[in-house]
């Protein structure tokens, strides 16, 4: 049983680690989609894009079953996001256009095998991502222990925690999370903040989740 665990935990590391390269060589083939957003922000012609994108990466974690991938799909408003998401084993990636700038959004699996790997990944991000499942109370002090791990590895990285699934019954609401993350003890200097948010995978329609836009344009401003 022990050697089969160090096979399950070797495997899942290498998928990661092939996850990670097929992003870089992917961004040069995928389609990659355009937010139309709200508010002040527009579209620009492809032929803008290509002469003045700038390429940001988001790395996107969390503990399994806190709604990484339905996020995803909520901001690329996938049509796939009607049928259900499945937990990520290894990693799942999406690239999105908003006027001269590409985010390539990387989600790296939340099991316990992978979350030794999640700090590997922050070398190239510029936006960490956090996403907690504010109703799974019994493993918030896991989620803690992963997240200050994170901000103790990259001390100025921008993270954006988002509280999810905040329509669930018993969810802890903000302030609660807050103090639960232990999140006062970080550094004034860190650009960190608290989203709410009701990303599930259930087959409701993921681009209508309460807390979209306001998570949409957080991220276009920290890039």
């Amino acid at each position: 049983m022990v050697l089969l665990k160090h096979v399950h935990v070797a495997l899942s590391a290498a998928v990661a680690a092939l996850g990670s390269a097929l992003f870089i060589a992917l961004n040069y083939f995928y389609q990659r989609r355009v937010w139309t957003l709200q508010r002040e922000y527009c579209t620009i012609s492809e032929e803008e894009e290509e002469e003045e994108c700038v390429n940001r990466q988001v790395l996107v974690l969390g503990l399994d079953g806190a709604g990484k991938s339905s996020v995803l799909q909520g901001l690329s408003k996938s049509e796939s996001g009607s049928r259900g998401t499945r937990p990520t084993r290894g990693f799942n990636f999406i690239s999105l256009r908003v006027l001269r700038c590409q985010m390539d959004f990387l989600e790296i699996g939340g099991g316990e095998d992978l979350r030794a790997y999640w700090s590997d990944y922050l070398r190239k991000t510029h936006v960490l991502v956090f996403i907690v499942d504010s109703s799974d109370r019994i493993r918030l002090p896991v989620a803690k222990s992963e997240l200050h791990r994170l901000l103790k590895a990259d001390p100025q990285l921008p993270v954006v925690v988002l509280a999810n699934k905040q329509d669930k019954a018993g969810a802890a609401s903000i302030s609660e999370l807050h103090e639960e993350l232990s999140l006062g003890c970080v550094s004034g200097e860190r650009k960190l903040f608290v989203l709410p948010s009701e990303f599930n995978s259930d087959p409701a329609p993921k681009h209508c989740a309460p807390g979209l836009q306001s998570f949409q344009d957080l991220l276009l401003q920290l890039v």
